[in-house]
């Protein structure tokens, strides 16, 4: 496995790959622009995960307005791949390169594996609330707050 900066030519395998973790249900709903969607507002930077000839995973950093803290975003790894340390590694990238003394990230209340990771990464949970979106069944998610020390 690679970890390497994300480059335009990822744009497209990434949409496939996202496609595939859609079907697990992340994200809950389709973006209308699934290569938009990978790089939201204030993304400061991106990598992917390959496997020597496919990209297989992807993470960003990003500051969403000036003044915020720096937080993970559009984490995914490809679900043939999960389970073999490659979320682990896009996530030890990202926190190394994360601007600032802290980073934070949300995560659904329903993915106890993708917590279960942070917490063993030495996340700390620091609050939980409702979604600002919903499921497509009409439901409100609750979201965990985490935050870590990287600075």
């Amino acid at each position: 496995m690679q970890i390497r900066d994300r480059a335009e030519t990822d744009l497209d395998p990434l949409v496939e790959v996202l496609w595939r973790v859609h079907g697990t249900g992340y994200p809950a709903q389709w973006p209308h622009a699934p290569r938009d969607w990978v790089s939201p507002a204030g993304l400061l930077r991106a990598w992917v995960a390959s496997d020597g000839e496919q990209v297989i995973g992807h993470v960003g950093v990003a500051v969403p307005a000036p003044g915020r803290m720096a937080e993970i975003t559009r984490l995914f790894v490809h679900p043939a791949h999960r389970g073999n340390g490659v979320a682990d590694a896009l996530l030890a990238a990202a926190e190394q390169a994360a601007p600032g003394t802290h980073v934070r990230l949300d995560v659904t209340e329903e993915t106890p594996e993708a917590w279960r990771l942070y917490e063993r990464r030495g996340w700390c949970l620091t609050g939980r609330g409702p979604a600002d979106w919903c499921m497509p069944s009409g439901k409100v998610p609750t979201l965990r707050y985490y935050a870590k020390r990287v600075g």
